[in-house]
């Protein structure tokens, strides 16, 4: 080869790399699109691109009669693509990516809101961890229509599940604040223990019945419902348990022979057969299937002693199961302190009978 051949040749050979790499290639030139603008029609465009109508009506799924928009882009065939075919595989390619993307950006949102979704709920449930030890630590004051009660909430395992309650019903002169403070001391991992205070006001913070059941009645349905209400199923409605000391057990003896469904278990202390009366003891028959326990608590030294013997014998006469404490050393007095271990083994039968 004679040098005047062999440059023409090396020329030729560049010159053909140069058009390879300058000329797009057939994928490439698939893949145009083109972005219709105001008053363009499918006619225009395919003979803007030298291509046809039917091209790039099949690259893109569409009818020839389908109306195109301003803004909508198109695929458009490359000349060499009459049919549309691999217009068409490009745009069902750019189109899987597209969704794709859009998949992986919804993941990568929702993602994003869960942690959110999480951190919100870890604050919620930290503040309300919080705000739950801080209410239910201590003394409450529960107010209704017609009066108030004190209360705690319950203790130990099960405390935020249902559990019943044991209302005390304070004597005359009671102080049904400090008195609900001593009961809690006894009971409260057993269930709410609420005070109701009496109507009448006897100075110093101490209260009284005014000698009066029915007010009595009123303030316990009212306080078990108000309860209810505040702290929905953590209450107990129905099988709880009346505690009544003195005027507070006449209360008792009274609301719980009319009241068996709401209160089935009482603990009278110093009951007393003058607290019932032809009524009462009406009731006690009507009612004595419902009533599930009794605890009787006198002194042998409270006058109410050989009484409180009468009312045991007219329970068990109306098949209520009864049980009975009389301390010799005890007179009309509530001894929570320095006998707490009674009072405490009294309300576990009634309870957990």
């Amino acid at each position: 080869m004679c040098y005047g051949s062999a440059v023409r040749w090396w020329l030729t050979v560049l010159l053909a790399l140069v058009c390879a790499l300058a000329t797009p290639s057939l994928a490439d030139a698939k893949t145009r699109t083109h972005t219709v603008g105001k008053g363009q029609t499918l006619g225009k465009i395919a003979k803007r691109y030298h291509t046809s109508v039917a091209a790039i009506c099949h690259a893109n799924d569409i009818k020839k009669t389908d109306p195109i928009k301003p803004g909508q882009k198109l695929f458009i065939p490359d000349k060499d693509d009459e049919n549309g075919k691999e217009a068409r595989k490009a745009r069902d390619k750019h189109e899987r990516k597209e969704r794709a993307k859009e998949r992986k950006e919804r993941a990568k949102d929702r993602a994003k809101e869960r942690k959110e979704r999480a951190k919100e709920a870890r604050k919620d449930r930290k503040e309300r961890a919080k705000r739950g030890k801080d209410d239910e630590h201590g003394l409450h004051i529960l107010d209704f229509a017609g009066g108030s009660a004190y209360y705690y909430f319950p203790t130990g395992p099960g405390r935020k599940t249902l559990r019943p309650i044991l209302m005390y019903m304070h004597a005359r002169s009671g102080d049904p604040r400090h008195d609900c403070q001593r009961w809690a001391r006894v009971a409260s991992n057993l269930g709410w223990v609420v005070c109701p205070v009496g109507p009448e006001d006897r100075g110093g913070g101490r209260r009284g019945w005014a000698n009066n059941w029915a007010t009595g009645h009123r303030a316990a349905l009212a306080a078990l419902n108000a309860l209810r209400t505040k702290y929905g199923r953590r209450v107990q409605l129905y099988g709880n348990t009346l505690i009544g000391f003195s005027e507070g057990a006449f209360v008792t003896m009274n609301v719980g022979v009319r009241e068996p469904r709401a209160f089935n278990r009482w603990l009278v202390l110093a009951a007393d057969t003058k607290y019932w009366g032809g009524q009462g003891l009406e009731e006690l028959g009507k009612n004595h299937s419902r009533i599930r326990r009794v605890y009787l608590i006198t002194g042998k030294e409270d006058g109410t002693y050989e009484p409180t013997l009468t009312v045991k014998g007219w329970l068990q006469k109306a098949r209520v199961p009864v049980r009975i404490s009389t301390p010799s050393d005890m007179g009309h007095e509530l001894l929570l302190e320095s006998k707490r271990g009674m009072y405490r083994a009294a309300l576990v039968w009634l309870t957990k009978g």
